[in-house]
């Protein structure tokens, strides 16, 4: 054997046994955080729960984590973002300054909903798809703990459907 090929064996051998030491979870599997309010069973038809994930989000300049859980719908993939904050609305006021900064004019991509209890927004925008115009929405709310972000899709009520398995 070579000394090229046995150094690579030991650079190898050594990451895997430095990765086996490092992990403290006893091969137990730790959800993340924030993924308790991320549906994973009981979704409306069609739906593919893939799986969850933590992300990082900027609203108002600021980075901040999230969890995103993930699903697929017609061939679609469509996500649900969860932001925990200690005041959520006011970070859901943001984040909808943040996206009416990004249109002109009169247009408003923004409609009122209610969504289990609470006061949503549904946005609109659209996309150009072999040359054709399509609407694609999101719906984003505010809970006492959290702000929801579910979407992009082009499909409104499968979207809607997918935002109340959050039960928030």
């Amino acid at each position: 054997m070579s000394t090229k090929s046995l150094s690579l064996l030991i650079l190898l051998a050594t990451v895997v046994f430095i990765s086996g030491c490092l992990d403290d979870n006893n091969g137990t599997k730790v959800d993340n955080p924030g993924s308790d309010v991320i549906p994973k069973t009981n979704l409306p038809a069609g739906f593919t729960y893939l799986g969850v994930h933590d992300i990082q989000m900027v609203i108002g300049g600021n980075s901040m984590n999230a969890t995103e859980g993930i699903y697929r719908y017609n061939g679609d993939e469509i996500y649900i973002q969860a932001v925990k904050n200690d005041n959520p609305s006011s970070l859901l006021s943001q984040y909808k300054e943040d996206i009416r900064k990004q249109y002109k004019g009169d247009f408003s991509p923004f409609e009122d909903v209610q969504l289990n209890g609470y006061k949503a927004t549904k946005i609109t925008d659209y996309s150009i798809i072999k040359g054709e115009q399509r609407s694609r929405y999101s719906v984003v709310w505010a809970n006492d703990k959290y702000m929801f972000l579910v979407g992009k899709s082009f499909d409104n009520n499968s979207l809607m459907a997918l935002a109340t398995t959050t039960g928030n």
